[in-house]
């Protein structure tokens, strides 16, 4: 989450709401008269995505290319921050001034379906998604079993290290079990006279709930445990799995190999953090950060707690349409042609705006055949690592309280980090509010 989840995060905390007039929501109107002729005004469509500054002047250029072939569907970029996006969904539903079009992150999924703001797409584009993305991609943008829009970014967790780190203390390759890594962080990690860290060997990024859960349920998936049954109404965080994760975590904080204060986001970049889990949608940004120290960076499967299981999570984001949308059958009709047809290389215009705004990748399978694509993944291992973990990552859950839940267990991950938890305490107080959320639903 470029975000993002920041991707960008992946990125990922909901604020305020924006204050839209209802002159700037065409969408809301009909069409209306034109200047005397009897014919009507374009039907304007507007789409709502957290797509700000640089990514939205990578968006506009293929939604100038569809303005342009159809006058009579005209769409208008609406971005906001992406921790704006929900709160500034929910205050357009309720001031009746609802964007056509909307960028969703799957978990919020539950929430909005649960509200009926989003709408079940029309048969065509539920048979195209189902044959055109791979199982986690269609899981991510489904809710209930039901597709609810195009995935679009579809991102899975994987360790990020610096070789030339790990090679000045020794290392050749990366850890392939929890032990490894928790060693070689350790001998990586140097601190000062006054037992202040000046480079760390391993470290969680932090900062909002999405960058911290998910790589720590990406951990718990190496352990065979994931935070909520596939049912969605047990909370699963006290099992054997969610116990030595929650205790493997925090183990790194206790024994002082890293710190709350030595801020990843910043010293993953510098080369002063050797390892860290992050999304896929990383690499463009440490690309952009990083220039020619860029050539250090490696990607790996996550650590798992003996090395034989590979394990993740996914999450996404999806093209949906407003319920509410007096427009729909022409908001799927522009959706259909951004996830669906080659204006680039062989590229839709949804695979050729990740790759140019992210160096991400679409999951849609005549994205990945493209040959832009195809050569891309020949020369970076890295981006090749994510795509393989596609193929073994669990989705992230999405029930109706996904971001509550989200919340609760953040606060108490970050309580062990901290000390001002045991990990046992954390895990019985997250569990029984988590199982209370989902018993509400």
């Amino acid at each position: 989450m470029k975000k993002k989840f920041a991707t960008r995060a992946i990125s990922l905390t909901v604020t305020s709401a924006l204050a839209v007039s209802l002159a700037a929501c065409g969408s809301s109107k009909e069409g209306s008269e034109g200047n005397g002729s009897g014919s009507k005004s374009p039907v304007t469509l507007t789409l709502l995505s957290h797509y700000a500054g640089a990514q939205d002047e990578k968006l506009k250029p293929y939604v100038d290319m569809w303005n342009k072939d159809h006058p009579d569907i005209q769409v208008k970029l609406e971005p906001v921050d992406f921790g704006e996006l929900l709160k500034t969904i929910q205050a357009k539903q309720t001031a009746g001034q609802v964007a056509d079009i909307m960028h969703v992150y799957s978990l919020w999924g539950g929430q909005l379906t649960k509200n009926k703001v989003l709408a079940e797409p029309p048969a065509d584009v539920t048979d195209d998604i189902k044959k055109n993305y791979p199982d986690a991609s269609i899981k991510g943008a489904s809710i209930a079993g039901k597709v609810y829009g195009f995935p679009t970014e579809v991102n899975a967790y994987a360790l990020f290290y610096n070789k030339k780190m790990l090679k000045d203390a020794g290392f050749d390759n990366p850890p392939k079990t929890w032990d490894e890594m928790y060693n070689m962080a350790k001998a990586i990690t140097k601190k000062d006279a006054s037992g202040k860290i000046t480079q760390q060997g391993f470290g969680f990024a932090r900062g909002y709930a999405s960058i911290v859960d998910q790589p720590f349920m990406s951990l718990m998936a190496t352990a065979g445990g994931q935070l909520i049954s596939d049912d969605l109404k047990k909370a699963q965080l006290d099992s054997d799995a969610g116990k030595k994760t929650m205790d493997y975590a925090a183990k790194f904080y206790k024994d002082g190999i890293a710190d709350v204060s030595f801020s990843v986001s910043k010293t993953f970049p510098a080369e002063q953090t050797a390892m860290t889990i992050q999304a896929g949608w990383y690499a463009g940004s440490l690309q952009g950060t990083m220039k020619d120290a860029y050539k250090n960076i490696g990607a790996a499967p996550l650590p798992s707690p003996d090395g034989s299981k590979k394990g993740s999570v996914a999450y996404t984001w999806m093209w949906g349409v407003n319920n509410k949308s007096k427009h729909q059958k022409e908001a799927w009709e522009f959706l259909k042609w951004f996830n669906t047809v080659s204006v680039k290389d062989g590229l839709t215009p949804e695979g050729s705006f990740l790759l140019d705004a992210f160096n991400s990748l679409s999951t849609r399978k005549s994205d990945l055949d493209a040959k832009p694509i195809k050569d891309k993944l020949a020369d970076d291992a890295v981006l090749k690592t994510f795509v393989d973990a596609l193929n073994y990552a669990i989705p992230e859950p999405n029930p109706a309280a996904g971001t509550e839940i989200q919340d609760i267990l953040f606060k108490q991950i970050e309580a062990t980090w901290t000390g001002q938890a045991t990990t046992d305490a954390a895990v019985q107080a997250a569990q029984k509010d988590i199982q209370a959320k989902l018993a509400a639903e």
